[in-house]
C-alpha cells in the first residue's frame, strides 16, 4: 500500500505541510504591525492554510503575538453572537469561582467577577471588550505582544463580523489599546459585503490580501517533494518506485499552480498507480487522475458551471477567449485580444465569478485550469482525436496542433518513456531507467 501525501480536503496545518506564499506571508507579518488583515479569494485556493501558517509564523517570532482563531457561521446574525463565536474560542468561565481561563498558545486563569458577570447575563459583547481591555490584557499577554483575533469563513457572517470589528476596534483605541488585531479569511468578495455595511471599516485594515494562485516554481516544489516523499515510503516497505520527471512539471502546468487542483491532482496519481501498479507514476496515471477529476471528483462543479455560463450568456465569450489564448497551460490570454473577442461587460462577469483572473496588467488568466481541459474533452468526440488531446497535454502542457515527432505511433508505450526519478537520500533524483543498479 502506497503512502499517500497529498491532501486536498484539508488545511496545511502542520509547518512541513505548507508551501510557498512566503511573499503574502511578509506581507501579513508586517500589516499586522499596522492593523487588521482580510485574505480572500476564490474557494479552493489556499487562504486557510495561509491564515493558520500566518498565526504560526506571528506566535512564533519572540514575544510577537498571540492567537485565537474562530470559524465563521451562517447561523451568526447578531453581533453579540458573533461576540460569542469568539469568546467560546479561548474563554472558559468557572460560574463558581468567577474566575476565566484564557487558552492561548498557553492557558492562565485569571479572577474577572466583572467579565463572568457579563457572560452570565449573556452580554458576551461587554465581556469581548472587558477582556481587551489594558488591565485584562496585562494578565494574559506579555508586554508588547499582539492580541490576534482570527476568523476563518469570514464570509458565512461577514455583516455580524463587520459590527464587532467596528466595535471592538473603536473600543480597544478609545482605551488607549493598541495590540489587538483581526486576521480574517473567506471567499472573495467577503470584504466588499462588509464594506457594504460599513464602509468606516476598511480603514482598521492594514492590508487586503486577494490570493491567486501559486507560482509556478512553488507548485512544482509541492508536488515534488510529496512524490519524493511516496517512493521513500515505498522503498522503505520494500517497493520499488519510481517517477517521470516531466509528471512534476506538467502537474504543475495543468493545474495552473492552484493549491486545491495540485492536491488532488497528486492524490489521484498516487491512488491510480496504487490501484494499477506498474512501479512508475508516469503519463498513464496523469491521464487517468485528469479524467477522473474533470468527470467524477469535480465532474458536478463543471456541470455547474457549464450550466451556469450558459444561463447568463457566457458560454460563448468564454469559448472566444479560450480561441484567442495561447496553446500551452496555465492558460494565458492578452487582454488587448481579450477585448477584440469579448464585451468589456462579459469579461467582467467572468472575473467576478471567479472563472477568469487577472494575471497583470497585460495578461488575463484561468482560475481552474481543468475547466478548459474539461471543455476540450467534452468537444472532443473520436478516440484517437481524444489520444493525441492527452498526449499534447501530457508531453507539452500545450493544446496546439503542430505535429511530434512520435504522434502517429499509437502505443502507449511513448507514455512511459524519458528519465525517471528514483530517492537518493531525501530528495529525488534523475535516473536512468535502463540501468537496473
Amino acid at each position: 500500500m502506497l503512502t499517500n501525501p497529498f491532501t486536498p480536503s484539508e488545511i496545511a496545518v502542520r509547518p512541513n505541510d505548507f508551501f510557498g506564499r512566503g511573499e503574502e506571508l511578509h506581507l501579513i507579518a508586517h500589516a499586522l504591525t499596522k492593523g487588521s488583515v482580510a485574505i480572500q479569494g476564490p474557494m479552493g485556493m489556499g487562504k486557510s492554510s495561509l491564515l493558520s501558517k500566518a498565526r504560526l509564523l506571528m506566535e512564533d517570532k519572540p514575544q510577537a503575538a498571540q492567537s485565537v482563531i474562530a470559524v465563521g457561521d451562517k447561523e451568526v446574525k447578531t453581533i453579540e453572537e458573533a461576540a460569542r463565536l469568539l469568546l467560546q474560542s479561548f474563554v472558559q468561565m468557572n460560574e463558581a469561582g468567577n474566575t476565566l481561563t484564557v487558552h492561548l498558545r498557553t492557558s492562565c486563569t485569571i479572577a474577572a467577577a466583572e467579565i463572568c458577570g457579563y457572560l452570565k447575563a449573556g452580554h458576551d459583547l461587554a465581556a469581548l471588550k472587558k477582556i481587551i481591555e489594558t488591565e485584562t490584557l496585562k494578565k494574559i499577554l506579555a508586554d508588547r505582544q499582539l492580541l490576534i483575533l482570527a476568523i476563518d469563513e469570514a464570509d458565512k457572517c461577514p455583516i455580524p463580523l463587520a459590527r464587532l470589528i467596528r466595535s471592538l476596534t473603536m473600543h480597544a483605541q478609545q482605551n488607549g489599546v493598541k495590540n489587538v488585531r483581526f486576521l480574517l479569511a473567506g471567499v472573495s468578495p467577503f470584504l466588499q459585503a462588509m464594506l457594504k455595511e460599513d464602509a468606516g471599516v476598511n480603514r482598521f485594515f492594514a492590508k487586503t490580501i486577494t490570493l491567486s494562485p501559486m507560482p509556478l516554481e512553488e507548485a512544482a516544489l509541492l508536488i515534488e517533494t510529496k512524490l519524493a516523499q511516496v517512493v521513500r515510503e515505498a522503498e522503505h516497505n520494500g517497493l520499488r518506485l519510481q517517477v517521470l520527471p516531466s509528471v512534476i512539471a506538467r502537474v504543475a502546468a495543468l493545474s495552473g499552480g492552484h493549491p486545491h487542483l495540485l492536491q488532488l491532482l497528486g492524490t489521484y496519481l498516487v491512488a491510480n498507480e496504487e490501484g494499477n501498479p506498474d512501479g512508475v507514476i508516469n503519463s498513464r496515471d496523469l491521464i487517468d487522475a485528469l479524467r477522473k477529476i474533470c468527470y467524477e471528483d469535480r465532474g458536478f462543479v463543471y456541470d455547474a458551471t457549464l450550466r451556469q455560463l450558459e444561463i447568463y450568456g457566457m458560454l460563448e465569450a468564454l469559448k472566444n477567449l479560450f480561441g484567442i489564448a495561447s496553446p500551452e497551460f496555465p492558460t494565458r490570454m492578452a487582454r488587448r485580444a481579450a477585448h477584440k473577442v469579448a464585451e468589456e461587460e462579459a469579461i467582467a462577469w467572468l472575473i467576478a465569478e471567479h472563472i477568469l483572473s487577472v494575471v497583470s496588467h497585460e495578461e488575463y488568466g484561468l482560475m481552474d485550469e481543468f475547466l478548459r481541459i474539461r471543455m476540450l474533452m467534452d468537444e472532443t468526440e473520436r478516440e484517437s482525436e481524444i489520444f493525441n488531446l492527452e498526449k499534447r497535454l501530457i508531453h507539452r502542457g500545450a493544446i496546439g496542433e503542430e505535429r511530434l515527432a512520435d504522434e502517429g505511433e499509437a502505443s502507449e508505450d511513448v507514455y512511459a518513456r524519458g528519465d525517471l526519478l528514483s530517492i537518493e537520500g531525501n530528495e529525488l533524483d534523475f535516473i536512468d531507467p535502463s540501468n537496473d543498479s
